[in-house]
């Protein structure tokens, strides 16, 4: 059996970051895409698990309930392993072996696999281990050995957003074709002709409006819906997660979530609280942020022209806040068009929030956040939903701390 290993994109500097504020405090192969992680992508469109994950050096004691581990430099990877990227977000499907060479996307190399037996440090260092490429493209050819596969780019962090409706309509008619039609509760009203999934354990509550006209709508395991909520496909809700009250639109929550309000287009990593009325829009939540009652997303330019996003062009019309893990807002707090909310931000405001706020950022002047405050915090947050900070992810965070400030690569 072919073991599969994910390559996240180069860490190089935490300011150069492409992929900030999302990846700052977690490995991209544990990001959410579409409807399911990166890692578990990989893992659906092969059948068979990821092994582990090639990540940046402050991630070394990452761990979560799940996740594939952090491999260490020392590791050998044997032969036929496939090395694949973690910028890739590959379309779900049926299963598929995987190939004997590797794996492109158009004209690009997303996945190949080592020749010979390679040391982990090897591939990290020089990008490409065996010399057959690291699954990025880098120093590889595609060839007619190499299967192409559907899927989709991030090579920036908007790109989570600008693919989200393709993304998760796509997703959410592969998923709900796996899963068995429910029988719906009394009083909810359904409206169009994509799948509706209801998972048995889940909970919907009466005068519920199930839209279905543009996608599929999936209520995971444990999940709640409230009472007068209205919920438009393409629509997934995690497990264990409660929307509690007022509209989605093209949303994928992950786990453990509470939402409320109106929200379009945005993701929720997982374990990320808006219990509160308040728009959120084009929007991605690390997991772990906390959104005060009355926080608003801007998701469009008064000008209606393109968004730009830590000074760069993004072509999106549409574009809200991008926010690291364990971000939180204030009461009332007010996020611009485009804005970055690093990792671990307390954002505290009274006006319009800079639209970039360095992580770890302690109201919005751009003061830091002192650490053993930030954990003390983490570890209070984390305890409210039964999970336990744990001395690995401690360090890991203090790691992720050190590398935002600039004390380690």
């Amino acid at each position: 059996m072919t073991t599969i290993v994910l390559l996240d994109h180069p860490p190089g500097d935490l300011r150069a970051d492409a992929l900030a504020p999302v990846t700052t405090a977690r490995p991209l192969a544990e990001v959410r895409a579409g409807a399911l992680l990166i890692r578990e992508r990989w893992a659906a469109a092969l059948g068979r698990p990821v092994r582990g994950v090639i990540a940046a050096s402050r991630f070394a004691q990452f761990e979560e309930p799940g996740a594939a581990p952090i491999l260490a430099d020392d590791v050998v990877l044997e032969a036929g392993t496939l090395i694949a990227s973690s910028q890739f977000a590959p379309a779900l499907g049926r299963a598929r072996l995987a190939p004997s060479a590797g794996i492109v996307h158009g004209d690009r190399v997303v996945a190949s696999v080592l020749a010979v037996a390679t040391r982990v440090g090897d591939v990290r260092g020089d990008g490409r281990g065996d010399g057959r490429g690291d699954g990025r493209g880098d120093g590889a050819r595609a060839d007619d050995s190499m299967v192409p596969f559907d899927g989709w780019e991030l090579r920036q962090a908007w790109d989570l957003i600008g693919h989200l409706p393709a993304m998760l309509k796509a997703d959410g008619a592969v998923l709900a074709a796996e899963l068995p039609e429910p029988v719906l509760p009394d009083d909810v009203r359904v409206i169009g002709t994509h799948p509706v999934r209801i998972a048995a354990s889940a909970i919907v509550e009466p005068y519920v409006v199930l839209d279905a006209t543009a996608g599929a709508i999936l209520i995971g395991a444990h999940a709640l819906v409230r009472s007068f909520s209205r919920l438009a496909g393409p629509f997934v809700l995690g497990p264990n997660s409660q929307w509690m009250g007022g509209s989605g639109a093209t949303v994928s929550v992950g786990d453990s979530c509470r939402a409320n309000g109106e929200m379009s287009t945005s993701i929720l990593c997982g374990h990320a609280n808006k219990g509160h009325d308040g728009f959120v829009g084009h929007s991605y939540l690390g997991r772990w942020t906390n959104l005060g009652a009355g926080t608003v997303t801007s998701n469009l330019k008064n000008t209606y022209g393109s968004v730009n996003f830590g000074g760069q062009d993004t072509g999106l019309q549409f574009l809200g806040s991008l926010l690291g893990d364990h971000a939180k807002t204030g009461i009332l707090t007010r996020l611009t068009t485009g804005s970055s909310i690093g990792a671990g931000a307390n954002v505290i405001s009274d006006d319009v929030v800079t639209s970039v706020l360095p992580p770890f950022a302690w109201g919005a002047s751009g003061d830091l956040y002192e650490l053993p405050r930030f954990l003390q915090t983490a570890e209070r947050v984390m305890a409210r939903r039964q999970v336990t900070l744990t001395a690995a992810m401690r360090e890991c965070l203090t790691a992720v701390y050190r590398a935002a400030a600039g004390d380690a690569a």
